[in-house]
């Protein structure tokens, strides 16, 4: 799945990702290709994007999550 991670100004991460777990106010959140549509506000803690040949980790205190087809999009 397509996966971009994204503040102002700023592309943390854009690329095609095994799975996407994201600390959501409702808790953590793994997403996974072709998931279900999704709409979640993110709250304090470390997002977690998993590649074929890394781990990739990003520490965030806000922002949105958004799933929609095979895509993820996080806005800090």
């Amino acid at each position: 799945m397509l996966v971009t991670i994204a503040k102002v100004h700023e592309n943390l991460f854009a690329g095609e990702a095994q799975s996407l777990s994201v600390p959501t106010t409702e808790g953590i959140v793994t997403i996974l290709p072709k998931h279900q549509p999704l709409v979640a506000n993110i709250k304090a803690g470390v997002i977690v994007v998993r590649t074929v040949s890394e781990e990739k980790r990003f520490n965030v205190t806000d922002g949105v999550l958004e799933v929609s087809g095979n895509q993820a999009t996080v806005l800090l």
